[in-house]
């Protein structure tokens, strides 16, 4: 840590704040996630670090939601973006104690909640469940998901894993991003989701062509993909709230 940072008053410093605070919920992200963080680097102190990797997802939400290798990617892309104002200091050790720390969050909720790992996928609506907790509404950028499954039609992990956080209008998805993480999971099938930002389901060119060319790939791969769901607002598709390629008969789903 820094010597300019030690002189810093404990009003400011993150941990001091905590230790003073009547509730955690007084802090800001950036001062929670700088104690997580320990370190800064030199030039950039712990609490900046923070604030640039909250930058890196848009949001805490996003952040939270990263394994290790997502931490990892989003860190390399938001320092070619931004070369003036890097994310420093971030190994993959520190990338590897955030992920083990949001995880064991995510793990708590489950206690009382669902865990969607009970979850037997035997129509659209089932997969719609799993994934409107994943996506939400409102974000101005496309992400798209992969939920793999067992043999009995049963997700193999506790939330579908985002691949890609895309532009303002498309998601650049290429498939074997897609099925290297099915392949991690050793899922035999999968279903895919992406959200639409405007809100409206419809299926466009680009993401018909894009459910061939996976569906292309997992011939070859022998990873069916059993549906692709394209994510709406609340009440669209009919009160739905999406559309289902397969329902209807797009991207050569069978």
């Amino acid at each position: 840590m820094s010597s300019d940072f030690k002189k810093l008053s404990d009003k400011v410093k993150p941990r001091e704040q905590l230790r003073d605070a009547v509730s955690p919920s007084e802090l800001k992200p950036e001062a929670l996630l700088a104690i997580l963080l320990r370190t800064g680097s030199a030039g950039c102190n712990v609490l900046e670090t923070a604030r640039r990797l909250v930058d890196a997802f848009g949001s805490v939400a996003e952040l939270v939601k990263s394994d290790w290798r997502t931490l990892d990617r989003h860190i390399r892309e938001y320092n070619e973006l931004h070369p003036e104002r890097k994310i420093k200091g971030v190994g993959q050790l520190k990338m590897l104690e955030l992920a083990a720390a949001f995880e064991l969050v995510r793990r708590g909720y489950e206690i009382d909640g669902e865990d969607i790992r009970q979850i037997k996928i035997t129509k659209p609506e089932d997969s719609y469940r799993i994934f409107r907790e994943a996506a939400l509404m409102g974000e101005e950028q496309e992400s798209f998901f992969v939920l793999p499954l067992d043999t009995k039609n049963h997700p193999l992990c506790t939330a579908p894993l985002r691949v890609t956080y895309g532009l303002l209008d498309q998601t650049p998805v290429h498939p074997r991003e897609v099925f290297k993480a099915a392949i991690r999971w050793g899922a035999q099938s999968i279903i895919v989701a992406h959200n639409h930002p405007s809100g409206d389901p419809t299926p466009g060119r680009d993401d018909i062509r894009l459910t061939e060319r996976l569906v292309d790939a997992s011939r070859i791969i022998g990873i069916p993909v059993l549906d692709h769901l394209i994510l709406g607002a609340a009440g669209a598709a009919g009160g739905k709230g999406f559309i289902s390629l397969k329902k209807v008969g797009l991207g050569g789903l069978t």
